[in-house]
């Protein structure tokens, strides 16, 4: 068949149509090229009033017109521009259609010679009739483009933040608006960020890392949108949504600071949402198993800024997180929020520390756990916690209220004096390219917080929302790991007090009630000094700040009875004190405050200067009722030179609720030696995600238990039916507060299958269990329906020690027993679990294990009077072969709804032990 044909007239005036709309767009070599778009050539076809697509179907073409228009009009333009529209036939036959172009393959329909000749006359045009496209019902996800499909670009801006070491340029492109959906993009303004692969191809791990992540975050508000990606002539892109104001970093360069009160207002609520990104990626997992990832590179040049309705600082303003390339991959999470990674990211891949002030390189923002001080700590690799992202962030805030209060040039100084601290300190760090970071490699630097409380004094006008985010970051963020809010705990406490301060139209809105306490623990030097006490609060969500109308936003109160949570003040408008006599801000201005409550570097905790802030009164107020609690709380050194950490005076506990005058002095059995927190306390502090770390008495705990392993025994008899679902919550709440010091890892074990323990083999160093691993036994247990008619305890405990390696002198060991009393063998059955102890203490002596080496810890259900007597038998009066002026007691007992600290304690303590003393109900007398 032949196939060269004269040229068809009857297309000329579409060719002149196309060469009159053409338009520039770029290849995939940056070149500027020509092409016109698919949606101008089918209103061409498709007037009405004309009969075009039918008057240019010549006879030698066997489609319609119908079927031409549904799917191969664009094809058919291709072929009209070249004047070989019976090409058609081809591609009609074979299914080709519009959606499938670019055609690559020239040998696609056939081999002949002259088919294949025309089909490369096809391809070599195509080019400028199919421009790539973007539109939100043909998503684009890491699609390989061909070098010469042209992208259609109008308008371009590059941008490089560190041209010597980017790993991707800036691309802030407008594309031609017949090339994108509107609800794909409202204004058709994008940024390409373009990886440098052609030149690194090591980056394509950077670029795949960015997409993953936002394939996990799906959407979120508060974090920048990603709209695609794609892949041309070795060229990775990301397609993100544009910031107008671009980053942060920008602002503060370059912006002008909110200075009245109302504009702060909507720049602290937009820079909080933040909060609301950590929590998102720490937060992907469905169902039972947590999981999420860590940004690892939080500084102010990753956060972009979206202006209000009505001007930059007004409803509406937010700030997003952006740059995941340096993200940590999808992992399940464990309560201990460690993540199983190289700590490389916190610190960043790059020392690099440009001349410019203020440049925030992200090893500057980097936590203190992720710091790498010494050179050998450049080839090891370190568990990290997820929490690095809120220290980093904390800094970002920090920075923010500075930079509110006095602008760049405020900046600029605790830039300075974080330099001056560090190079008169700690000098070690200013080789390892820490001169100017925020932390010790321990806590945060004491001009951190000077300068941020600092910048909240030299505000103008009501200063109880500043000083609230600048109180929840140095309390709740520049702290310890251990001591960090989760993102859910900061988002919180950060709500309430905006919605106290701005309360809704016609809504009344109470102080902010406190549900539990932060401590902080005694051995761990902190940033925050207030000589207050330090209470946590999680109020539920209130009306969300975009319900509220911009002709009615809302006033600010300038007094409120908790103005700060962790401070008083006499002045209504102001919130914080200063740390410190004289400080100087940006404005020159001296600030003189009262007592300070922060240690100079070199002071001495025991300084004259201190000595009349000891004691601070605390006034609670419940409605018309004041009352007055003197909390006395020593001050923890901050920023000192690396001194003795003997002279850090502990934290005292606060009231767990504020508003509530029966917790003022509570009643002492609620008390162990670690605090007055209960099972249920402890369940409640889990379910709403915080940390164990918060937990009243958990830090006390863990430093005088040490490492143990704990194995907990389970009754799973018929007569423990009715308790099952309060043993399940009481096993795995123990087993979650134990989990981090436990040696290998928590065993389980049932009384109906003694000799199998869960899990059955100890998991490697580096990938621990998680929580949901080692409970999965349990329910199974709770939603099955078998179980022994009775519980055989001596048969179960025999079986269970008969393995000689669980009593080890270098492995101090718990054994939890979770029971009714109800035994096989009757009210005698005590003599036979009795015997099995007294095996162990024999064994124990053989080994030169000690009395707190080995312990039993029964704990009871229920309220059969018989198996209470039982349990308190072996407590109280059991001799286990010594005498009664010769007795060693490695036996406890308490009830499941006792003091926490009191059930894994045990016979560890003998004060724990002797306070079982009482009556067979169960007993509380004081630890």
């Amino acid at each position: 068949m032949a196939y060269s044909n004269p040229p068809e007239q009857r297309h000329d005036e579409f060719i002149k149509f196309v060469q009159r709309e053409l338009q520039p767009g770029v290849d995939g070599d940056n070149n500027e090229v020509e092409f016109i778009s698919p949606s101008k050539t089918s209103a061409w076809w498709k007037k009405r009033s004309e009969n075009r697509l039918g008057d240019a179907i010549n006879p030698q073409i066997n489609a319609r017109a119908a079927t031409i228009e549904k799917g191969y009009l664009n094809i058919f333009s291709i072929l009209a521009y070249i004047s070989k529209t019976y090409l058609i036939n081809h591609f009609t036959s074979n299914g080709f259609q519009d959606q499938q172009l670019p055609l690559l393959d020239t040998r696609r329909f056939g081999t002949d010679v002259a088919l294949v000749r025309d089909m490369e006359d096809f391809v070599e045009h195509q080019w400028t009739f199919c421009p790539v496209v973007f539109f939100s019902h043909m998503p684009m996800d890491r699609r390989v483009l061909p070098c010469r499909q042209i992208l259609p670009i109008k308008d371009e801006k590059r941008t490089t933040a560190k041209p010597n070491h980017a790993k991707s340029v800036i691309r802030i492109v407008t594309l031609h608006p017949e090339c994108f959906d509107p609800t794909w993009s409202q204004s058709g303004t994008v940024v390409f960020k373009e990886y440098h692969t052609r030149e690194r191809d090591t980056l394509r791990n950077a670029w795949i890392n960015e997409y993953n992540a936002f394939v996990k975050i799906d959407c979120c508000d508060h974090i920048v949108q990603y709209l695609g990606s794609f892949e041309q002539d070795d060229r990775c892109f990301m397609v993100l949504e544009y910031a107008s104001h671009g980053s942060l970093l920008d602002l503060f360069r370059e912006g002008e600071p909110p200075s009245a009160p109302e504009e702060r207002r909507y720049f602290l609520y937009g820079m909080m949402g933040l909060i609301k990104a950590i929590d998102k990626i720490q937060n992907l997992g469905s169902g039972t198993q947590r999981t999420g990832f860590a940004h690892r590179d939080i500084k102010p040049a990753n956060i972009l800024v979206f202006p209000g309705r009505n001007g930059l600082y007004s409803a509406g303003f937010k700030m997003k997180l952006a740059d995941f390339d340096t993200a940590t991959p999808e992992l399940p999470i464990d309560e201990a929020e460690f993540s199983v990674q190289d700590n490389n990211g916190n610190r960043t891949y790059c020392k690099y520390n440009p001349p410019v002030v203020h440049c925030f390189a992200n090893h500057l923002a980097g936590a203190p756990e992720a710091s790498r001080i010494y050179t050998y700590q450049d080839k090891t690799i370190r568990k990290v916690p997820l929490s690095s992202d809120i220290w980093s962030l904390g800094c970002v805030f920090s920075e923010a209220l500075i930079w509110v209060g006095g602008g760049r040039g405020a900046l600029e100084q605790a830039a300075r004096d974080r330099r001056n601290e560090i190079q008169t300190y700690y000098q070690i760090m200013v080789g390892g390219s820490y001169g100017e970071c925020f932390h010790n490699a321990q806590i945060a630097l004491n001009c951190v917080v000077q300068s941020q409380i600092a910048a909240v004094e030299a505000l103008e006008g009501p200063t109880n929302l500043s000083g609230s985010v600048c109180t929840l970051v140095r309390v709740g963020m520049l702290v310890p790991h251990e001591q960090r809010y989760s993102p859910s705990s900061l988002w919180h406490d950060f709500k309430s007090k905006y919605d106290y301060l701005f309360p809704s139209p016609g809504r009344a809105y109470s102080a902010p009630t406190h549900s539990r306490p932060q401590h902080l623990s005694p051995g761990v030097s902190s940033p925050v000094s207030t000589r207050r006490s330090l209470r946590r609060d999680e109020p539920k969500f209130g009306q969300e700040f975009h319900q509220r109308t911009a002709s009615n936003p809302g006033t600010e109160r300038l007094t409120i009875g908790d103005s700060d949570r962790y401070q008083s003040n006499s002045d209504p408008t102001d919130t914080i004190q200063s740390p410190y006599y004289g400080a100087t801000f940006n404005n020159g201005a001296s600030i003189h405050r009262g007592s300070p409550v922060i240690l100079n570097p070199g002071e001495s905790p025991d300084s004259p200067r201190l000595d009349s802030c000891v004691d601070n009164a605390l006034k609670l107020w419940t409605n018309d009722l004041e009352t007055s609690q003197t909390i006395a709380s020593n001050s923890p050194r901050i920023g000192t030179p690396l001194q003795d950490d003997r002279r850090q005076s502990s934290y005292k506990s606060p009231i767990n609720n504020l508003w509530d005058t029966t917790r003022l002095h509570p009643h002492r059995d609620q008390y162990s030696q670690y605090g007055a927190t209960t099972v249920k306390d402890a369940v409640t502090h889990r379910k709403i995600k915080a940390k164990k770390q918060k937990l009243d008495g958990y830090d006390s705990f863990c430093r005088r238990m040490g490492r143990r392993h704990f194995i907990f025994v389970i009754d799973d008899s018929d007569s423990m039916r009715g308790v099952k679902s309060e043993v399940v919550e009481v096993v795995e709440i123990l087993v979650w507060l134990v989990k981090d010091i436990d040696i290998s890892c928590p065993e389980i074990r049932f009384t109906s299958k003694p000799d199998k323990r869960h899990p059955s083999a100890f998991a490697g160093r580096f990938i621990p269990y998680t929580m949901d691993m080692l409970t999965s036994p349990l329910r199974h247990w709770l939603s099955g329906d078998e179980a022994e008619k009775e519980c055989n305890m001596r048969y179960a405990l025999n079986q269970i020690f008969s393995d000689s390696c669980l009593i080890d002198p270098k492995k101090p060991t718990s054994v939890l027993v979770f029971t009714n009393g109800i035994w096989e063998g009757g009210a005698t059955d005590e003599r036979g679990v009795e015997d099995c102890i007294t095996n162990v203490l024999r064994k124990m002596r053989e080994k030169g294990v000690s009395d707190t080496g080995f312990t039993f810890q029964f704990v009871s259900f229920g309220d059969d009077q018989d198996g209470l007597e039982r349990m308190i038998y072996l407590d109280d009066a059991a001799l286990f072969g010594g005498t009664r002026d010769n007795r060693v007691d490695i036996v406890d007992h308490k009830r499941h709804t006792d003091n926490v600290w009191s059930i894994l304690t045990g016979a560890v303590s003998k004060k724990n032990d002797d306070s079982s003393h009482g009556t067979s109900t169960g007993r509380h007398t004081p630890c």
